[in-house]
């Protein structure tokens, strides 16, 4: 028997944490510049301008104060845990790959 399809569409309820948004906003915002400085760093072939390492500093900053947020989001109990899973995650790989830039 084929299965038939429901009619229309089911929207959830729940509305996500805001310190997870912050959180989220942060630390694809410092992934994105980690991975600009990169590129950059490869296509100039390690010449890079001194403003790389500002940017750096900064997305480390922002990893670090995405990390926090996320963490106090998982207190909140509004909010699903996927975004604050999905937060800390990106903010730990942040700073694992900025730890890895700064030991190379």
């Amino acid at each position: 028997m084929a299965l038939r399809r429901k009619k229309g569409y089911k929207f959830s309820d729940e509305v996500m944490s805001k310190d997870a948004i912050i959180s989220l906003i942060f630390g694809i915002i410092a992934l994105l510049v980690i991975i600009f400085s990169i590129v950059l760093a490869i296509i100039l072939k390690g010449a890079v301008p001194e403003q790389i390492g500002a940017l750096l500093l900064a997305s480390g900053i922002m990893a670090v104060t995405a990390l926090i947020f996320a963490l106090i989001s998982l207190n909140d109990s509004e909010g699903g845990i996927l975004s604050k899973r999905g937060a800390i995650i990106i903010s730990v790989i942040d700073l694992i790959i900025l730890v890895v830039l700064y030991l190379i």
